[in-house]
């Protein structure tokens, strides 16, 4: 019955899609932003924050002029809060989540008051455990950490409350139960045989998370301050990006902030915006296997031609992990993790291909520049390292975009604070009604 009422219906495909499509030129008429972007690629101004800056080339005259890439958190450049923590530190998330959601750094007292307070609300319910993680056979992570995080809404005696005090506490739990979902869920899906095993309770989120993936096995300290640093770079990236704004427009509907967050996550889900490090790693298995000599610049450069001109990988003219929709000379976390990268690669004896990556890097935006005839300055993104440095520390493609969500949350939760203590007004933008006829 059902596959017969589909089949009567299947006739409206064309006339979906003919009713639903807008003259691209009205846009041009009406001066409409189209993604909230200027006619240099620029964002439109749609708010103000003091959580975190993001510059990437500045403005002359109208002009963009390329500049190298500096992230602040709270005004501290990404590059100098890094700097802080050593190859031995613990904790360097948590304490860059206090920086986040609060504005300062934590002293010894509130660190150690923070660190008690997530540790203890680590574990994951009974009802989560049984109804999500197991009950709900999904192989898609993200969807499985939407609906464990909308689960949180029920659990929690306050849900309603948008006090930011609450929204701290919240925030700090959230943070805290992300590693086990993201880690139970996959494991539940993709080994099913596997221990669910609950890590001690004085591991870091980094450490947790790599604990309770690989079923309890050791730790070590490289691992650990390499995962810590991804989680680091990937906390916040100012409220333009696509994730950040939507947990800004859903805060500003008074909503809550399981609710928020699962909107986020949603976002983030989409492949424009929270998959391109795997995109990364299945252009570069591709390069790999249709290059026979990876140190021949010439049969590369050829290759990536090929990729450019839409007759090679996925036809997409795409090279992935370059370039970004702020950032032109340099992104400044991407020249932290290269040099992680660069050390991981030598530990697990990967260094052929992690020339390949530099290779491809330098190369890339020449060969983009000739091909299009673009003056546009790019260069890698965070993103172009960041699967690979994944892959060494033996985490698969499809936990690639739950990481980034368990490390943006922190981002996400500031953010909402942020527009529930200042936005105070729903976020309502226009849209103006054209007639079919119009079209």
């Amino acid at each position: 019955m059902k596959t017969d009422l589909i089949f009567s219906l299947s006739h409206l495909s064309d006339e979906l899609v003919s009713t639903n499509t807008l003259n691209t030129d009205m846009y041009n008429e009406f001066d409409v932003k189209r993604g909230l972007r200027n006619k240099d690629g620029s964002g439109v101004l749609a708010g103000l924050t003091h959580i975190s800056s993001v510059v990437g080339f500045h403005k002359v005259e109208g002009e963009m002029v390329p500049v190298d890439g500096v992230l602040k958190y709270r005004g501290i450049t990404i590059t100098d809060l890094i700097s802080q923590f050593s190859s031995t530190s613990r904790y360097c998330f948590e304490t860059v989540c206090f920086l986040l959601l609060v504005g300062r750094l934590p002293n010894e007292e509130e660190k150690t008051a923070l660190l008690a307070y997530m540790q203890t609300h680590r574990t994951l319910s009974e009802a989560c455990m049984t109804h999500i993680i197991s009950g709900i056979k999904s192989p898609n992570i993200m969807n499985k950490l939407q609906s464990a995080v909308s689960v949180m809404y029920a659990e929690d005696e306050d849900p309603e409350s948008n006090d930011p005090m609450n929204d701290f506490f919240k925030s700090l739990r959230l943070l805290s139960k992300m590693p086990l979902i993201v880690a139970y869920s996959y494991l539940s899906y993709y080994r099913p045989e596997a221990s669910f095993v609950t890590p001690p309770q004085d591991m870091s989120i980094a450490e947790s998370f790599l604990y309770a993936f690989n079923e309890g096995k050791d730790v070590s300290p490289e691992a650990a301050h390499i995962m810590d640093l991804c989680l680091i770079l990937h906390a916040e990236h100012g409220g333009g990006n696509n994730s950040t704004f939507t947990t800004r427009v859903v805060s500003s509907s008074g909503s809550d902030i399981y609710s928020t967050m699962a909107a986020a996550i949603a976002s983030l889900k989409g492949p424009l915006h929270g998959s391109a490090n795997k995109k990364v790693m299945d252009m570069m298995e591709d390069i790999k296997s249709n290059v026979s000599d990876w140190e021949n610049p010439t049969e590369l450069s050829g290759y990536l031609r090929k990729i450019i001109d839409k007759e090679a990988h996925d036809k997409s003219g795409k090279i992935y992990g370059l370039g970004h929709a702020v950032y032109t000379q340099s992104d400044p976390r991407a020249e932290i993790i290269k040099s992680h990268a660069k050390s991981i690669s030598k530990q697990k004896n990967r260094e052929k291909e992690m020339n390949l990556y530099f290779s491809v890097a330098e190369e890339g935006p020449r060969i983009f520049s000739e091909e299009k005839g673009s003056k546009k300055v790019i260069s890698p993104n965070v993103d172009f390292y960041s699967g690979f440095v994944y892959d060494c520390l033996g985490l698969p493609a499809e936990l690639y975009t739950s990481l980034f969500a368990m490390a943006r949350t922190c981002g996400w939760c500031a953010h909402r604070i942020e527009e529930n203590v200042s936005g105070k007004r729903i976020i309502r933008p226009g849209y103006k009604y054209i007639s079919p006829s119009q079209s």
